[in-house]
């Protein structure tokens, strides 16, 4: 070997580990349910001083959407760069990650990261679990004041670990109806923080952590996120809303009765060959529990109807019994900011976006390529460009079996907004001009064929089959189902 070429090696091999001393880490903390104009624009009506000072600081998408309106599809999406149906699959009417793929993660972990996550149990027999080598469980239900888990943040993000490290948290303060205990230390501020609702106090008990946990972390060499899974309907919730939702909780459940629990044991602990019969009990008790519940619902949609509320706060209170699985923008718009070494200060980007682009960024921005197929884009060029692209999002409502209703797919444009049922083009269509009707409450559907016929063959481009169906997967035990649905029924999910 020539002088020159071992020269060569040897500055080679110096690059490469001064490259992996000098990566930065990465903080990447969603906030369940943080709606992107909860923190900056007239709708903000939260006290956040911290929060207001990071968005300062750093880069703020008030464009950003996600791709579903619940936390698993949601999740599957931003770490894979897929849309739900392609990265999520059914398991017993439960969502998981589809194992099979490749992630983001794996790229930070073959780059040399030492990644590590923070997550409520709900997501522990998930596959989104998976994509951590050390992972911490809370409850579901715990707020950063609860079982000293803002402390536990702060600790893991205080000790002494090697870089590069990738820390994920996912916090559920807000999420759902936002009615977990305030705790005593809540104080009132600001001069226009009255008559706001229960959302607007949790996220502003949230803020003073955000300044306990963000005086732990190094800009200089740290690249944070802070966004959510997908949107929130309570977010615009009244108290007369509240208070009607939780006078009504009851009766949007159904509970399996006794002969169903009693098949259900037998057919669980019988032999293998009674499986068919064990899924023909699933689906008789699913299709049940669903009449069911539309059954309870249509006296509570009535009742709706009188009170004296807007179209678009009696959509969020009748969604809110339902759950968020149509395609209007209150559950798809999550808040996005990015701060962190080399990114601009102060800068709101209103450009559209999608979570699947989110990990793309970030690896650009720390010089990590990848193999992954995905449908994310890097949004550097943004940062500097004030070029408004057109960018073409997929939004999936990401119904199940017993979530029939409102089973919708489509698209958004920063001009339309467009959905319709999972499995026929001509059923449920939605049509909204977000220009002029920003709340999506005049479908104008029949007056533009053509603007129709268009996006459809954007989505023929995603799928050019013109199937959205999730894959069915049967990888979790009995036990494992039972938890994740208990955990789920609890969030409301199921």
């Amino acid at each position: 070997m020539h002088f020159n070429d071992l020269i060569h090696n040897y500055i080679t091999i110096f690059e490469y580990f001064i490259h992996i001393r000098l990566k930065s880490n990465i903080f990447f903390l969603v906030i369940d349910s943080l709606r992107q104009d909860k923190c900056l624009g007239k709708s903000k009506t939260s006290v956040t001083p911290i929060l207001d000072k990071l968005i300062r600081n750093g880069i703020f998408f008030n464009q950003n959407i996600s791709t579903a309106p619940i936390t698993v599809p949601s999740l599957s999406s931003i770490f894979t760069g897929l849309y739900p149906f392609e990265c999520a699959t059914i398991d017993n009417d439960i969502f998981n990650l589809n194992p099979n793929l490749p992630t983001f993660s794996d790229d930070l972990i073959n780059s040399g990261y030492q990644t590590y996550a923070i997550i409520p149990e709900a997501l522990k027999h998930t596959n989104i679990s998976k994509l951590f080598a050390n992972v911490e469980f809370f409850n579901s239900f715990a707020t950063l004041n609860d079982e000293n888990l803002g402390n536990k943040i702060i600790k893991t993000l205080n000790q002494d670990v090697k870089s590069p490290w990738f820390l994920f948290v996912h916090l559920t303060d807000l999420h759902g109806l936002a009615i977990s205990q305030l705790g005593n230390n809540f104080e009132k501020s600001g001069e226009n923080y009255t008559e706001v609702n229960q959302y607007d106090k949790m996220l502003s008990t949230i803020d003073p952590w955000l300044g306990k946990i963000f005086q732990c972390i190094n800009l200089k060499n740290t690249i944070c996120v802070i966004t959510s899974d997908h949107g929130s309907t309570s977010a615009d919730f009244t108290n007369e809303m509240l208070n009607f939702r939780l006078e009504n909780d009851v009766l949007h459940k159904s509970e399996p009765g006794v002969i169903f629990n009693y098949a259900h044991k037998v057919a669980t602990n019988s032999p293998e060959k009674f499986t068919a019969l064990r899924k023909k009990l699933a689906k008789m008790y699913t299709k049940r529990r669903t009449n069911k519940r539309e059954r309870n619902l249509e006296p509570i949609f009535g009742l709706v109807e009188n009170l004296d509320l807007s179209l678009y706060h009696k959509r969020l209170l009748k969604k809110s019994f339902l759950h968020p699985n149509n395609c209007f923008d209150e559950n798809f718009r999550p808040a996005l900011i990015l701060l962190g070494p080399n990114l601009p200060s102060g800068k709101i980007i209103s450009t559209q976006t999608s979570s699947v682009d989110i990990f793309p960024t970030i690896l650009d921005s720390i010089k990590i390529s990848t193999k992954i197929n995905h449908h994310g884009q890097s949004l550097i060029h943004l940062f500097s460009n004030t070029e408004k692209d057109e960018r073409v999002v997929m939004l999936d409502g990401g119904a199940k079996e017993s979530q029939a209703l409102d089973d919708t797919i489509g698209l958004r444009t920063k001009k339309y907004k467009y959905f319709r049922n999972r499995f026929s083009k001509s059923k449920d269509v939605h049509l909204y001009d977000l220009e002029n009707d920003p709340l999506e409450l005049s479908n104008i559907r029949e007056q533009n064929p053509d603007v129709i016929e268009n996006l459809e063959q954007e989505l023929s481009q995603i799928s050019p089959t013109g199937s959205f169906v999730f894959k069915k997967t049967h990888e979790l035990s009995d036990e494992e189902n039972k938890y994740i649905e208990k955990e789920l029924r609890k969030l409301g999910y199921v």
